[in-house]
């Protein structure tokens, strides 16, 4: 194989590397756009109704879970879907997780002073329906953070555009001296530090033109 033959292939195989990294990287950026809706709905319908349940049945503790909770799985949730960091999105679901059974085990001692309301057990139920769906959307969120995360150690990331990949070489290329001519300033460097350490005596003798003039002098 010819040396324009061997670089027209090599070329063609990287062009496909990037058509196919690049058909990735947009199916992860258009899941990712839509995981936003199954984060921010759920969690904004929550909240106000948890708080509002709360407020009517005179069970602080159950608006004050849901003020605590959602805004900390929020926050996991953008780390995660923004930031495309994994242990943020493991967080969020750990979190959601122990709310559901901290609101299962608190249902049968519900104080019902004021109402029959079964505050804790609906905030049960309710979360639940949270619970699947922002778990769900976490869970893919994971797995396109997965190909994320391998998309960023291929070439051309994150344009996977031939034209820049090959524009980047050229600068990386046009940095890297030949190792003739760094061999070459290798002695130059050298023989100008080997020449700075000589030092050249001062020649004190008298000059022939003194010596002649203290030589009439004396006659």
């Amino acid at each position: 194989m010819t040396y324009g033959s061997e670089l027209e292939f090599n070329q063609k195989n990287k062009a496909e590397e990037f058509a196919h990294n690049k058909t990735i990287y947009n199916r992860v950026q258009k899941i990712r756009s839509r995981l936003i809706i199954f984060y921010i709905a759920p969690l904004a319908v929550y909240l106000p109704a948890a708080v509002f349940m709360g407020i009517i049945s005179y069970v602080v503790a159950g608006a004050l879970d849901a003020v605590i909770v959602i805004p900390l799985a929020a926050y996991f949730a953008w780390r995660g879907c923004y930031n495309y960091h994994d242990f943020s999105l493991i967080l969020l679901i750990g979190l959601l997780v122990f709310n559901q059974l901290l609101l299962g085990f608190l249902s049968p001692y519900e104080n019902r002073l004021f109402y029959d309301f079964n505050i804790f057990g609906k905030f049960s139920l309710m979360h639940i329906v949270l619970l699947a769906i922002v778990v769900t959307a976490a869970v893919i969120n994971l797995k396109i953070n997965f190909d994320y995360h391998k998309l960023e150690e291929a070439d051309g990331f994150p344009q996977f555009n031939m034209r820049f990949f090959e524009q980047e070489m050229d600068i990386i290329q046009s940095g890297i001296k030949d190792p003739y001519q760094q061999m070459m300033d290798d002695r130059k460097r050298n023989a100008s530090d080997s020449m700075a350490g000589i030092e050249f005596p001062q020649n004190n003798a008298e000059t022939p033109q003194e010596h002649d003039v203290g030589t009439m002098d004396s006659i």
